[in-house]
């Protein structure tokens, strides 16, 4: 369980954008909404541990928030990030090559991944070859890989056209069913949260 208690945070203890945020998140999905600039991505940075809160205290499982991989949090930005100098297939396996050795099942299950953000047959290609759509399937694919404890999205389909949108809305839907795990997501598509979420906050 995710649990922000009194929480402020900003870049400025003058201006906070987020002030006495108070709410607990477990094993479910969670959409935020809200106008540009209000607090949504500060709010996901401060849960990973990326920002520092300005006052108030954040806990999953009752342990201070610190270093996000300490915690199984992940967090998939809406710049997506690649690694040009690596192929998709090691794009995918990256996080889990920083953690240990990667085995042959580990290669099979990215092979899969792969295939269920619609990039079959592109495993020995790099990024740089890709388009901005599949550059974005390819940071979901690699998340999403990892199967977190607690995924943190922002608006992580945005760049995606509307059929191909929702199948990846469908494929993070299933893979919450098969994890369990606490997703939080920014999005500006109200249509998308209602679709997506099981509870909704609005700023």
């Amino acid at each position: 369980m995710i649990k922000l208690t009194d929480v402020y945070t900003g870049y400025s203890r003058d201006k906070p954008l987020l002030q006495n945020f108070n709410y607990q998140f477990d094993k479910k999905i969670y959409g935020i909404l809200g106008a540009s600039g209000c607090g949504k991505t500060t709010l996901l940075r401060t849960i990973a541990g990326l920002t520092k809160p300005l006052n108030g205290e954040i806990t999953i499982d009752g342990d201070k928030v610190g270093k996000p991989y300490k915690n199984d949090v992940y967090m998939l930005h809406q710049n997506y990030t690649s690694f040009d100098w690596k192929t998709c297939l090691d794009n995918v396996l990256m996080a889990k090559q920083v953690k240990e050795k990667v085995t042959g099942a580990d290669r099979l299950e990215a092979l899969r991944m792969l295939e269920r953000v619609r990039l079959p047959g592109h495993e020995n290609r790099f990024p740089r070859q890709l388009s901005g759509g599949m550059r974005q399937r390819l940071a979901l694919a690699r998340t999403l890989f990892m199967k977190p404890r607690i995924l943190l999205m922002d608006e992580p389909l945005s760049a995606l056209d509307d059929g191909t949108r929702n199948e990846m809305q469908e494929l993070i839907i299933k893979l919450h069913e098969e994890t369990t795990n606490t997703i939080i997501m920014v999005t500006h598509s109200e249509k998308e949260a209602e679709k997506m979420c099981d509870e909704i906050i609005k700023f």
